[in-house]
């Protein structure tokens, strides 16, 4: 089982797997949620979910699984299966296909769902490549109520597909590429229902092995996103209750980002650091009729490390965060602990006293709070 909290309330899961034999395995598992996964709204719900995977041979598995959802968003049960295929030495291969019907609990609407997707992956000599490809068709009963008080029922047809893209290489003993291509778009009859979404990233990191003190990252990120209208932002309503409300994500961003992290040991006990980030993006705050205007952002951060105990580690970091075109600045600090679990990976908690990120593609001030990490090593 598991328990979470955080600003969008509590979540958790509880269940059971039984092996039924050395190849084959069935859960049961009670899932609730406070974010529906697949559309981004913040409505809590439960969700019974049961199935099996079983394992034919060495080089293939399959599962199949059943969802019964219910609660505050469109209840019902939708159906899973998938293969995962190793046939050839270095190369893996999947599909898998879901299928349902949803009902609206309050207007008795219906969503028909049919998805499908396929994964392919390859691994050699320091060379990894991993691509994934999913594509969705939503029918969507909408009830209108006309001038006379009588109901009509319309269906909006939405159409959406992702694609995803991972690739790593190892030049040499000292140094590596990495690269990622994240794309999405979402089509629909309806009335402003579209969404677009893109993400690349090429980095190239260096740690040299003949001072293998230092550690280096550069990184450029292309950003460009266009949420749906079903994604939505808290709205604070300064009542006397000051409730949150769920608006429309109205908004268009795009962004160049260029980072640059470094690290250097500098004894046993200390390490220093830093790392300088720029955005040069824009944003229009209307969807239907966008207006760019300019959206600067630099990003300074100091770090120091301290090994202060045998496996214990602890984090200090300044930052400064200054928006030029906004005529806003902003800083703050971090802080945190972290215990080594093993050679390869570092557990840690801490607190962010700053209401930033240092991602520059996330544009809210609500980081302010107490954070978990967990760091894996190579």
């Amino acid at each position: 089982g598991e328990v979470s909290t955080g600003d969008l309330g509590g979540a958790g899961k509880v269940g059971t797997e039984y092996l039924y034999s050395d190849r084959t395995n069935m859960y049961l598992n009670y899932v609730y949620e406070n974010e529906t996964p697949d559309n981004g709204i913040a409505s809590n719900r439960g969700s019974i979910v049961s199935g099996v995977k079983t394992r034919y041979s060495d080089t293939t598995s399959m599962y199949a699984e059943e969802k019964y959802a219910y609660g505050k968003i469109p209840t019902g049960l939708t159906h899973s299966a998938g293969v995962d295929l190793a046939p050839f030495d270095h190369w893996n291969f999947g599909v898998n296909v879901d299928f349902g019907t949803l009902r609206d609990p309050i207007t008795a609407a219906r969503l028909e769902r049919d998805a499908a997707g396929v994964r392919v992956g390859y691994g050699n000599k320091g060379f990894t490549w991993a691509s994934a490809f999913e594509y969705r068709i939503d029918k969507t009963e909408t009830i209108n109520i006309n001038p006379d008080g009588s109901q009509s029922v319309s269906t909006v047809d939405r159409n959406s597909w992702l694609i995803k893209n991972d690739i790593k290489y190892q030049i040499d003993d000292s140094s590596r590429l990495l690269g990622k291509l994240n794309h999405a778009e979402s089509g629909s009859s309806g009335t402003f229902f579209g969404g677009n979404y893109t993400e690349v990233v090429i980095g190239y990191g260096y740690r040299p092995v003949s001072n293998d003190r230092l550690n280096t990252l550069f990184k450029y990120t292309y950003f460009y996103n266009v949420p749906t209208v079903n994604q939505v932002t808290d709205t604070v309503t300064y009542t006397a209750t000051n409730t949150v409300t769920n608006t429309a994500a109205d908004f268009i961003q795009k962004s160049h980002i260029f980072s640059l992290d470094a690290m250097y040991d500098l004894t046993q006990r200390w390490s220093i650091g830093g790392k300088y980030a720029y955005r040069l993006g824009q944003i229009s705050e209307d969807q239907q009729s966008p207006v760019f205007f300019d959206s600067r952002a630099s990003l300074y951060i100091l770090r120091a490390d301290w090994h202060f105990v045998h496996e214990w580690d602890a984090l200090f970091e300044g930052r400064l965060l200054d928006l030029p075109d906004a005529g806003d600045r902003r800083s703050g600090v971090l802080v945190g602990i972290y215990r080594q679990l093993g050679n390869h990976i570092k557990f840690g908690v801490g607190y962010n006293f700053s209401k930033f990120s240092d991602d520059l593609t996330d544009l809210d001030y609500r980081h302010q709070g107490v954070f978990i990490n967990v760091i894996g090593e190579m």
